[in-house]
């Protein structure tokens, strides 16, 4: 369980700070299927993934529903102030509020593909496909370390807001990713968009226990 615990944290993390830019489509969901290929069995017991990610002007919100939602997990992050990040888990009928996520929410600014370790990016609007609806186009993107994530984007959605200090910055949506991190190959692929947003998809429920991350994994290390 703690392996599972840390693998999803690293993957919420990953994908939880797409951002909009001033352009297109500036508020709605995003419902992305996830995988892992490759993965031990341990990994593989995390069953289907399914990622939505919520945006509007102000705010992104990032669900996450492992184990066929026996674990649910969920970020909250002000575009203006990371600092004010909100961390959320349920796992095995406990809920957890995770308090000092602020910081990692600054340290992953860059979002889905970690943008300030880039080097390069090309495009290959030849190379194309339908993803939940919208046209997309291939973007090789080529990190320091020589590996490559190759994602497929739509000019219809807004691009995700890099760092100022990125040298890579996306021209479109990213609604096919496949990633290289330190816990492995994440795929990630979307399966539907919605112009609506949820009324509690900003808000933290009721009934969490405060925590730090620290102390989550100590938990989960017991069980």
């Amino acid at each position: 369980m703690k392996k599972l615990t840390q693998i999803a944290l690293t993957a919420l993390l990953v994908i939880t700070t797409i951002s909009h830019a001033q352009t297109q489509l500036k508020k709605g969901s995003v419902t992305y299927t996830m995988s892992m290929p490759g993965t031990t069995e341990e990994m593989a017991a995390m069953g289907e993934t399914t990622i939505t990610i919520h945006f509007d002007e102000t705010t992104q919100a990032t669900d996450m529903s492992m184990m066929g939602g026996m674990m649910l997990m969920k970020t909250i992050i002000p575009i203006a102030d990371k600092k004010e990040s909100k961390m959320t888990m349920e796992v095995m009928g406990m809920k957890y509020e995770i308090t000092d996520i602020g910081e990692d929410a600054l340290k992953n600014a860059n979002g889905l593909n970690n943008l300030d370790d880039a080097k390069e990016v090309i495009y290959d609007k030849k190379d194309t496909k339908e993803i939940a609806g919208f046209k997309c186009y291939k973007a090789t993107i080529t990190m320091n370390d020589g590996s490559k994530n190759i994602f497929y984007l739509t000019d219809a959605i807004a691009p995700q807001e890099s760092a100022p200090n990125s040298k890579v910055k996306l021209t479109g949506y990213p609604l096919e990713m496949n990633m290289q991190t330190s816990q492995g190959n994440i795929i990630m692929i979307a399966n539907k968009f919605s112009k609506d947003i949820p009324a509690d998809a900003f808000k933290i429920g009721e009934g969490f226990t405060k925590i730090t991350k620290e102390e989550l994994k100590k938990q989960m290390g017991g069980m």
